[in-house]
């Protein structure tokens, strides 16, 4: 077995900034203070920036000229395409992937829900979230495209963004567990239409409870 790899200062300065966004610790549109925050990672200036440009690349800070650095603000059309373009890519991997699923991988997201479950129940919403993602990670690697689990790669932290809106709401994390379970149904029966048409379902679910956030916000 290989050793853990040991991250890079700039690698641990960017786990610790994605953690701080998608945690809301650091919400949209939020402008970033770089001394508050190089003090608080005890770190410099230079590895805090090269970390800051990583994210900028991945769509997650915006770098304002004259003004610094910014947690990205994602509009309303922005949202909507993004989920339109998850949307996409999802039902195409779960119709790649469910042909490629043994009884093991069943078993595998079985496990992945339970622990969601668990997770939800007792409020954990952190834990829930990430094995949500580790749920759709899971069904984009078993679709053995490359190309399809670089692009979701890509997309990756702006959709864990909306993850986190959504999953703010419990009715709504109560609701996509169940969701989750059908399709998980689907799968154990190999309906590779039925699994493709939940998880369009789902994804529009979590659209939608995105965008009822930004309703919310801008009645304010």
């Amino acid at each position: 077995m290989n050793a853990p790899r040991h991250l890079t200062l700039r690698e641990r300065i960017y786990e610790e900034i994605v953690r701080m966004i998608v945690s809301g610790e650091l919400p949209s549109g939020t402008p970033l203070d770089e001394k508050a925050l190089t003090e608080k990672l005890q770190v410099s200036r230079t590895p805090f920036r090269e970390a800051l440009g990583t994210l900028a690349k991945e769509g997650l800070i915006e770098i304002k000229p004259y003004r610094g650095f910014y947690v990205r603000s994602f509009s309303r059309k922005e949202v909507e395409d993004l989920y339109e373009l998850r949307k996409t890519l999802e039902c195409f991997a779960v119709q790649l992937a469910v042909p490629n699923m043994s009884d093991r991988h069943i078993a595998a997201f079985e496990r992945i829900l339970d622990d969601a479950v668990t997770a939800l129940q007792s409020g954990d919403l952190a834990t829930y979230g990430a094995r949500d993602r580790v749920f759709h990670e899971t069904i984009a690697e078993l679709s053995g495209n490359a190309a399809l689990i670089e692009t979701l790669n890509r997309l990756a932290l702006q959709i864990q963004i909306g993850r986190t809106i959504a999953n703010e709401s419990k009715d709504f994390a109560q609701r996509a567990a169940r969701e989750r379970d059908d399709i998980l149904a689907a799968f154990r029966a190999r309906d590779i239409a039925r699994a493709s048409a939940l998880m369009a379902a789902h994804i529009t679910d979590v659209q939608r409870a995105v965008l009822e956030r930004f309703r919310s916000e801008e009645a304010k």
